[in-house]
């Protein structure tokens, strides 16, 4: 399959760059596109992810989970796997986060779909100068930006899951709220109940004495 990685020092955001070479480049297959420093990268919703020294972001387009809506849950099994295998444990927060083992947020995944590809935005805090951000690692460290993400990608597209139970499992393993109280919103309503795992599309499955609720998006947040 023919890969274009393409680096940059500084963009706005790597999904528009990717969004620009999928509608220019034809004759290759897929696009990882990293830089050295992102200004507006996106999360969900309106919110903005924060670059630092230690983060790396990254987009690509790729093709979805056989069930689509598992695509973004895939991608957080995926990473977390990836750092696993380096000594380093994180934990997932539904639907599209990564925590440390703090629970601070060190990872976002972002996935959206085009009229002609799925596009996906990772940032990743290998380590963090900011103390309301986790960071994958304790300490700063020389970090090439380029070749990390180059990496990752190429975990990812070497590790796809095709069995959902498979993934389930290794999600809900993976999980750093299982069987705790949040919060879920989802527009103007807000769901309280006990996180319970993740049901056959990836929704969130909450428990609330003998109401049962799944929610198929949404804001989670851990009731202290």
């Amino acid at each position: 399959m023919m890969i274009r990685h393409i680096h940059v020092d500084e963009c706005d955001s790597t999904q528009d760059i990717l969004k620009e070479q999928l509608s220019t480049q034809t004759h290759f297959a897929q696009f990882l596109v990293s830089c050295e420093n992102q200004v507006m990268g996106r999360g969900r919703g309106s919110n903005v992810w924060k670059a630092m020294p230690g983060t790396v972001c990254f987009s690509t387009n790729l093709a979805a989970h056989p069930t689509l809506s598992f695509t973004a849950l895939e991608l957080s099994v995926l990473v977390a796997r990836f750092f696993e295998a380096r000594g380093r444990k994180l934990l997932l927060k539904w639907p599209n986060d990564l925590w440390d083992e703090s629970r601070r947020k060190c990872v976002g995944i972002l996935v959206q779909g085009t009229q002609n590809a799925l596009l996906a935005g990772i940032g990743l805090n290998l380590f963090s100068d900011d103390e309301n951000f986790g960071g994958i690692f304790e300490e700063a460290f020389a970090l090439d930006k380029k070749h990390a993400a180059r990496e990752i990608f190429d975990f990812i597209n070497s590790h796809r899951y095709t069995n959902k139970e498979d993934l389930i499992r290794d999600w809900e393993a993976r999980c750093g709220h299982m069987n705790e109280m949040v919060t879920v919103t989802e527009g103007s309503e807000v769901h309280r109940g006990s996180f319970v795992g993740i049901g056959e599309y990836g929704e969130c499955l909450l428990k609330d004495g003998d109401k049962s609720y799944r929610l198929y998006n949404g804001s989670l947040r851990l009731i202290r």
